[in-house]
């Protein structure tokens, strides 16, 4: 892991495909930051005419855009990633926000720690879900065999996220497999308290379809990172993570569940032992029977269109 120079220059990452309705507020939020930053669009074979029309008016006005067929959001992410020679890359997802200083406050952490893979904050939901998801503090090489704890719209240093591989994983869980790349070769994260991005919660996002194939996804972690997985006694004693959290997760891993139950059951014990339990949980909750109703509104005979029975 090389030493980078005292101040690096940030490039923000956004993948699209057909996410025209929401691309200009996610560049836009990208724009307002005080920091500057080299933005790409990746347009990963768009076949929506708005949203390829969107594209061609934002590299008329400057911005950075790259195609390519549709290979999905890993891949698209390290075009985006090999594309610029910025020393920090931000990954967001075209229906996300940069939060207001966002990138300057997860710069000055980069800056401060040369030898620091990534930084990250809290995370602000809108959509069906409003709510704070506060930061954890480290990449936790234990936890984090355990349970995603660290979210995708962060500020990683270019030269870490390429030392390990970049986003790999094709069909999910990428930034999972990533994070977990990261702890195996050592390197560190640091979170920051404050609201760094603002996360879209809306149904039919890719990460709740990847959530309905978890016990797939953590096979193939396992496969992929197997000494990380036989290392979790050497670094749960060596963990920063609650004393609470060290004896439920691999109590929760033992039970005769499915790996989605274990994995559900695991997010409430983190939730609860940080300190932000009853607030998240409540407003999953609202939000799971927001779109339950949804559904049933759907499927539900007279609530069809005139003409549609």
């Amino acid at each position: 892991m090389g030493q980078k120079r005292a101040r690096g220059s940030v490039a923000v990452v956004i993948p699209c495909f057909n996410d025209g309705a929401t691309l200009v507020d996610a560049v836009a939020s990208a724009q307002s930051q005080d920091v500057p930053a080299e933005i790409i669009v990746v347009d990963d074979g768009s076949t929506d005419h708005a949203t390829i029309a969107l594209t061609e008016l934002l590299e008329a006005d400057g911005i950075r855009v790259i195609r390519q067929a549709n290979e999905g959001p890993a891949p698209a992410r390290m075009a985006g990633v090999r594309a610029t020679e910025a020393d920090y890359v931000f990954p967001l997802d075209a229906d996300d926000l940069i939060a207001p200083r966002g990138l300057e406050r997860l710069t000055a952490v980069l800056d401060r720690n040369p030898d620091v893979a990534a930084a990250w904050g809290s995370i602000q939901s809108f959509g069906h879900l409003e709510h704070v998801h506060r930061s954890r503090p480290t990449l936790d090489p234990w936890q984090v065999s355990y349970q995603n704890h660290l979210p995708i719209c962060s500020l990683y240093r270019r030269e870490a996220v390429l030392d390990v591989g970049g986003w790999q994983l094709p069909g999910g869980y990428e930034d999972w497999d990533l994070w977990m790349s990261l702890a195996e070769r050592g390197w560190r994260g640091i979170g920051i308290p404050d609201v760094t991005a603002h996360y879209r919660a809306q149904s039919g996002r890719r990460l709740s379809r990847s959530s309905g194939r978890h016990a797939e996804r953590m096979t193939r972690l396992r496969a992929r990172h197997q000494s990380l997985f036989a290392e979790r006694g050497r670094n749960r004693r060596s963990s920063p993570a609650p004393r609470m959290l060290k004896i439920a997760l691999p109590m929760i891993d033992a039970l005769p569940l499915s790996p989605t139950r274990k994995r559900l059951l695991g997010g409430a014990v983190t939730h609860v032992t940080y300190g932000n339990g009853l607030g998240t949980l409540m407003a999953r909750y609202r939000a799971h029977r927001l779109l339950r109703a949804q559904r049933v509104l759907k499927d539900t005979p007279w609530c069809a269109s005139p003409g549609s029975r």
